[in-house]
């Protein structure tokens, strides 16, 4: 079955430049519809094909590349070394880091994934309390059953 292609919108033209979140700029190839765009990566080469809804809003992801490279560029704050900014992930599990020196250093990935969920632990703990049922999320205050009340003794009392 052959895909019948459409005219590109303009955003979408052969060639277009897009940002992903996490794997740099795409290059526009082909549009056949807005359910088949295909896009090469422009810092891999690797081309995919993906939904016009997902590439304008960045939610590319580029499959040959591991998932521990996209740690490159993220800042994390260790006790000893200080703000810590991650610049590769060789070989398997060893990370390489660069304080704000300049100096490097080099942590294995368990002690790197530590650091990013001790980083996520205090960004829980400093949202606010979220309603845990369904009944408290539909509590009302005394305030509102106070306006509901007068309001309804106005509408029966309404015409007598």
């Amino acid at each position: 079955m052959l895909i019948k292609k459409l005219d590109a919108p303009r955003d979408m033209q052969i060639g277009a430049r897009f940002e992903t979140k996490k794997h740099g700029y795409v290059t526009v190839i082909e549009y056949y519809n807005t359910h088949t765009v295909i896009v090469a990566f422009e810092n891999t080469g690797n081309i995919r094909s993906i939904t016009a809804a997902k590439l304008r809003s960045g939610q590319v992801s580029d499959r040959s590349v591991p998932p521990q490279s996209s740690m490159v560029g993220e800042k994390l704050e260790s006790v000893k070394h200080g703000v810590l900014t991650v610049v590769q992930v060789e070989s398997e599990n060893i990370v390489v880091l660069e304080n704000e020196a300049g100096e490097e250093i080099r942590m294995l990935l368990p002690a790197v994934q530590k650091l990013r969920d001790r980083i996520e632990d205090e960004s829980e703990i400093a949202k606010p309390e979220m309603p845990t049922s369904l009944s408290a999320l539909t509590k009302r205050n005394k305030k509102t059953k106070d306006v509901n009340s007068l309001l309804k003794k106005m509408l029966t009392d309404y015409g007598k």
